[in-house]
């Protein structure tokens, strides 16, 4: 009853403790690994990973062209471009000349920020 009680080094049980979180983790990391592999190799599984691609490119690029459709020469955070080279911040206005769709005029006069650089 009159044995002394010895407190355990902190450090070496943080130490032992992170050993085995690290342990752990590379074990299920290559598990995860082996498992997408194998996964990938389904050939049903390619078909449907490449159709759910393609549909999320789609999708996107139907994103852009909306946004630009309802905001013409901004940028993707709403930020005022050049309308020609869609880089630099536009500095002025200038006039082109589009085609016109109807046969009254030939020609349609539009606005078109520039940046003055391009």
């Amino acid at each position: 009853m009159g044995r002394k009680r010895r407190r355990s080094s902190g450090k070496r049980d943080l130490r032992n403790e992170g050993e085995s979180v690290a342990a752990l983790i590379e074990k299920r990391r290559l598990r995860s690994r082996a498992f997408m592999r194998q996964w990938r190799a389904d050939p049903e599984n390619r078909v449907t990973e490449r159709r759910r691609r393609y549909q999320d490119y789609v999708a996107k690029k139907l994103r852009i062209a909306e946004r630009l459709r309802l905001h013409p020469y901004t940028g993707a955070h709403g930020q005022p471009l050049c309308g020609l080279c869609g880089l630099a911040r536009p500095v002025e206005i200038v006039e082109r000349l589009r085609i016109s769709r109807g046969a009254s005029e030939e020609y349609v006069k539009i606005l078109v920020p520039y940046c003055g650089r391009c």
